[in-house]
């Protein structure tokens, strides 16, 4: 039926339908706006399709044949799955429905991301959000293969095959647990980080690739402990007394308010990492997608 559909237009099923209804030519012609002959013209092609009579002619009366009466069934069938296929469409556009589809680092989906969401889904809770969480360059790839309809990561990169827009930029800090200090100073520069137990970032992620930058172009040779690609856990090791590190601020905020980790003033980092939604090049918005992108950018704009 899905082949028969590709070989014949709609318009032809929708005028036989309306003959075998109606029993008349000339009503379906009139409720169509086309010709009686125009209408006599989609039946013939139908019935060449088939190779089979669809009507029985006697006279100016006309009945369904075996033949057509078999094929009403799955005709009107047709024109109801194409009429709901439509109006689902069309949903998709101007109704908040379906599902988003957003692959994110770590950092970003238990802090920025959170209240973002639930500030959405309090608006439009008939739609759903799937979450995953991903490394950064898996989340490129995600993107570039469409099985996503948005990423969030930190450095975003340019590429001719996907748009990315800044969201929001983190400052980045250096922090240490105040129950178990590296560093007994209140201020601090780089240069006082030299051989102080410290705990980054893995050079796999973009944020600890700019730390180990910054500490090579400043000269700066802290003994690293360990590296961590995921940010709960090296807040955690620093939380433990295993050494200090420096995170994103946003990525503090409970610990701050818990005192379970201090800030260090440092007077030369002055290191930013800004955060980014990417999404594919020639992208179709829902309204709901549309909607949730511009939700995400206003915090930028804020």
């Amino acid at each position: 039926m899905v082949l028969f559909l590709i070989m014949v237009d709609l318009f032809f099923i929708k005028s036989f339908v309306s003959v075998a209804k109606t029993g008349s030519f000339r009503i379906t012609a009139e409720r169509n706006f086309i010709t009686q002959p125009a209408v006599s013209q989609h039946i013939r092609i139908l019935e060449k399709k088939f190779g089979l009579s669809l009507f029985e002619r006697q006279g100016k009366r006309i009945s369904l044949t075996p033949a057509g009466r078999i094929f009403l069934t799955y005709a009107e069938d047709i024109l109801k799955q194409y009429a709901e296929a439509k109006m689902r469409m069309q949903e998709t556009v101007n109704h908040f429905n379906g599902t988003i589809h957003i692959a994110t680092i770590y950092s970003i989906g238990l802090h920025e991301l959170q209240p973002i969401v639930r500030r959405f889904l309090r608006k439009y809770p008939k739609v759903n959000i799937h979450l995953e969480y991903h490394p950064n360059n898996t989340i490129y790839e995600m993107i570039l293969n469409r099985s996503i309809d948005f990423g969030l990561v930190a450095f975003p990169k340019k590429s001719a095959s996907l748009i990315s827009r800044t969201f929001d930029t983190n400052k980045l800090v250096l922090v240490q647990s105040p129950e178990r200090p590296i560093i007994s100073k209140r201020s601090i520069s780089l240069k006082d980080l030299n051989q102080i137990r410290f705990i980054n970032f893995a050079l796999s992620t973009p944020t600890g690739k700019v730390i180990h930058e910054l500490f090579r172009t400043k000269k700066t040779y802290p003994n690293v402990i360990h590296e961590y690609d995921n940010i709960e856990t090296l807040k955690s090791a620093v939380e433990l007394g295993m050494g200090c590190g420096i995170v994103p601020r946003n990525t503090i905020i409970q610990e701050l308010k818990n005192k379970t980790l201090e800030i260090i003033p440092v007077k030369d980092l002055t290191l930013t990492r800004p955060l980014g939604i990417l999404h594919p090049k020639g992208k179709t918005f829902t309204k709901s997608t549309k909607t949730f992108y511009e939700m995400m950018l206003k915090k930028s704009n804020a």
